[in-house]
């Protein structure tokens, strides 16, 4: 069925399929494809699409770019569902001579040459709008406090949900209150956004060969400051206690000749990295599944705890080295204007 869909509205027959992580691919006359689920979010696919054409046309390297079937469409029915398909870049030996570039190096130049491309798609466009965000799912996380403290019957998780949030609500807070202050925020114009993606971590770009190590997938794509990529980067980074590769990244960032690593703003940065986002993503996750999964609630308590601590760790890592490591021209003193460990 796999190989039918794709002749029928592709033109294309597989001569071989293969996995790539959570991905199915396929060869077809030396060219290298995968396909994806469908978002359901047309407007958005086609701009991410528009976005990954003008990324390669301005230089980027190792873009996938979208394939449309025989009649113009983006969308096809493969196996019983409505998936997309790209192509991957192809594999270049001539590669294997030159210095692979750094992937802060790369990031640079994808904030640069993005800069100003403002989507017209809502759901695309966050710039300036993490206030908002913020305080929505915070507001959220005070509801449930609420209505677990009124429960006659409390399980582990409840406790600890009870116990920690009001320090993470004040770390929140804290984060939000140097976004506005520090930040300005509402001071950003559409000309400070660029395209970043999602939630930039050590997998959002993949290898597909020995030579396309860093390969970018449009539906990751959305318009924001840079600062939400960097911000991600680290995170990841400092919950990996690797200090130094912290500031290997920035060092390569800064590198980059370009005015987006001169132009990263560090309260925004600073502000984003405070938020407890995996605390918060983890209480989300179990109170929004909380009827679905009630013979797991002692290993959800157990890996919330270990979450705590894990969040705890990251906390001071993240106040060590941002004090150690900002360059100077960041002017960087605000980070130590509150202690929060």
């Amino acid at each position: 069925m796999f190989e039918r869909n794709i002749y029928d509205q592709y033109g294309f027959h597989c001569d071989e399929r293969w996995h790539l992580g959570a991905y199915e691919g396929f060869e077809s006359e030396g060219h290298s494809y995968i396909v994806t689920p469908y978002p359901r979010k047309e407007d958005s696919v086609l701009t991410q699409f528009e976005w990954a054409r003008q990324l390669e046309r301005a230089g980027i390297i190792d873009v996938a770019m979208p394939v449309q079937t025989m009649d113009g469409k983006v969308i096809a029915k493969i196996d019983g569902a409505q998936q997309l398909i790209f192509r991957l870049p192809q594999d270049d030996p001539s590669r294997n001579e030159q210095p692979q570039q750094p992937e802060a190096f790369q990031l640079a130049q994808i904030h640069e040459v993005s800069r100003g491309w403002m989507p017209n798609v809502k759901d695309l466009n966050f710039l300036g709008n993490w206030l908002h965000i913020w305080e929505t799912r915070m507001s959220q996380l005070e509801n449930w406090h609420q209505q677990v403290d009124a429960r006659r019957q409390k399980n582990d998780f409840d406790r600890q949900f009870l116990y920690t949030f009001p320090y993470y609500l004040g770390r929140a807070e804290t984060a939000m209150q140097w976004l506005v202050e520090e930040g300005q925020e509402h001071l950003l114009q559409p000309y400070d956004g660029s395209i970043n993606h999602t939630r930039f971590t050590p997998t959002s770009w993949f290898a597909a060969s020995p030579t396309t190590t860093q390969v970018k997938l449009p539906l990751q794509f959305v318009y924001d400051h840079p600062a939400r990529d960097l911000g991600e980067r680290l995170r990841s980074i400092y919950r990996q206690g690797d200090g130094e590769e912290a500031y290997r990244f920035i060092e390569d960032y800064y590198g980059a000749q370009f005015r987006g690593g001169n132009n990263v703003h560090w309260p925004l940065i600073g502000a984003r990295l405070l938020l407890p986002l995996s605390y918060v993503e983890v209480v989300e996750d179990h109170y929004m599944n909380e009827g679905t999964n009630a013979e797991n609630r002692s290993l959800e308590a157990v890996n919330f705890e270990e979450e705590l601590a894990a969040e705890e760790k990251y906390l001071r890592l993240t106040s060590e080295c941002l004090l150690e490591h900002l360059p100077s021209s960041t002017a960087g003193a605000w980070f130590t204007r509150r202690i929060f460990v």
